[in-house]
């Protein structure tokens, strides 16, 4: 992307905390990739903020987006290397949620499909 930025340490850390960013590097690294998956996959996300978190990734070189030319138009979200290494940070995280939580059967599958990253 032209307008990628060379983050710091800091601002990394800002942008990870945010309460949305790291639901979104989960979804696209279970095979999310259009803007509706994220919507439906994230009820309680505004389009806005759906909108703003996709372009901070992007910006930070974490995905990239890539407008597909066909009837009609669509984008696709993609990991970039720089993204794919948030995996082991996810399966770390979640596996910890799993091993103290008691979850649904739905939310028990979202978390084995997960930690089999």
């Amino acid at each position: 992307m032209d307008n990628e930025i060379k983050p710091t340490m800091e601002d990394l850390n800002v942008l990870l905390k945010k309460k949305w960013t790291f639901c979104i590097l989960t979804d696209l690294h279970l095979g999310s990739k259009h803007f509706q998956d994220f919507n439906r996959n994230l009820p309680n996300i505004s389009t806005k903020v759906l909108h703003q978190t996709l372009t901070e990734l992007e910006q930070f070189g974490l995905i990239e987006k890539h407008l597909i030319d066909n009837k009609p138009k669509s984008t696709e979200y993609s990991l970039t290397e720089k993204g794919k290494l948030s995996k082991n940070l996810i399966k770390e995280y979640y596996g910890y949620i799993a091993s103290i939580s008691s979850d649904s059967d739905e939310e028990g599958e979202i978390l084995k499909r997960i930690l089999e990253l």
